[in-house]
C-alpha cells in the first residue's frame, strides 16, 4: 500500500524536537496529569471554587449571628418596649398606631 520511501518522507517532515520520545512522553504525562488524573488540575479548581463558596456562606452566616445576638440582647435588655415595636402588642386599654415612612 505505502512504500518505504513514503513513510521516510513523511518521518523526515516532522520537526526534530517532535521526534524525541522523552519530550513526547513528558508531553503525553502533562497532559494526563491535567485532565485524566484523580488529582487533576480540573479537580482542584473545582474544589477550590466549592471551599471559597462555603468561606464566603460562612462569613455570611457569621454576620447573621452577630446581628441576631445584638437584637436579642436589646430585646433583653427591654423586653416590653422591644415586643411593642416589634409585634405591634399593647396593653388592653391602649391604642397602637403604626407609621410607615416611605
Amino acid at each position: 500500500m505505502f512504500s518505504k520511501d513514503y513513510w521516510m518522507v513523511f518521518f523526515s517532515r516532522i520537526p526534530r524536537p517532535l521526534k524525541n520520545i522523552y519530550l513526547i512522553t513528558v508531553f503525553g504525562f502533562f497532559i494526563w496529569m491535567m485532565f485524566f488524573d484523580k488529582q487533576s488540575i480540573l479537580t482542584h479548581i473545582k474544589l477550590s471554587d466549592s471551599i471559597n463558596k462555603i468561606h464566603r456562606e460562612m462569613d455570611f452566616y457569621r454576620t447573621q449571628i452577630e446581628e441576631i445576638n445584638e437584637e436579642r440582647s436589646r430585646m433583653d435588655q427591654n423586653t416590653e418596649r422591644y415586643v411593642r415595636e416589634k409585634y405591634l402588642m399593647a396593653k388592653e386599654n391602649e391604642d397602637v398606631f403604626v407609621i410607615n415612612r416611605k
